[in-house]
């Protein structure tokens, strides 16, 4: 890739974050756009892999941190892990999310996809941290007003960052 390919995808990509971070900000939450590399993925096998290349993230102070990332954008977010134990997360129906270790991320995964509530919530009895970290994962298109309905959604029901 050379750099003006290079550099129209990474314009593609600021731009896809720009119709988000406005979305949210006509709406009164207060928002901070950046960027960071050196965050992880899963790969094909499941394992964490380091990323170098950098990605937008838009920051919605007190909340979340929405990654655009290159095939999918993901909003993450803690909650109290005890105020967890028992929570339904029926309001999340068909949005796939992940739960890790805030203090052994790369280690311990607390729920994935495809695994058991009742697995979930075993993990999550063992643990002794205070808080978990949530990645909710979303289509690379997502619409604005979705997104804003959803980091809407994460503050009612007591998620923070």
């Amino acid at each position: 890739m050379d750099i003006k390919e290079l550099n129209e995808f990474y314009f593609q990509l600021q731009m896809r974050c720009n119709v988000l971070m406005l979305g949210l900000q006509h709406r009164i939450l207060e928002t901070e756009g950046g960027g960071y590399n050196g965050h992880y993925y899963k790969n094909s096998e499941g394992m964490y892999e380091r990323a170098e290349y950098p990605i937008p993230v838009i920051t919605v102070k007190g909340l979340c941190d929405i990654e655009v990332n290159l095939d999918s954008v993901s909003v993450t977010a803690k909650r109290n892990r005890l105020n967890t134990l028992d929570y339904s997360f029926s309001r999340f129906s068909g949005v796939p999310f992940e739960v890790f270790s805030i203090e052994q991320y790369l280690d311990e995964d607390y729920y994935a996809p495809g695994m058991s509530m009742e697995t979930f919530r075993e993990n999550m009895r063992k643990s002794q941290e205070k808080e978990l970290e949530f990645s909710f994962q979303f289509d690379r298109e997502v619409d604005r007003d979705k997104m804003y309905e959803f980091v809407r959604l994460l503050r009612e029901e007591g998620f923070y960052y």
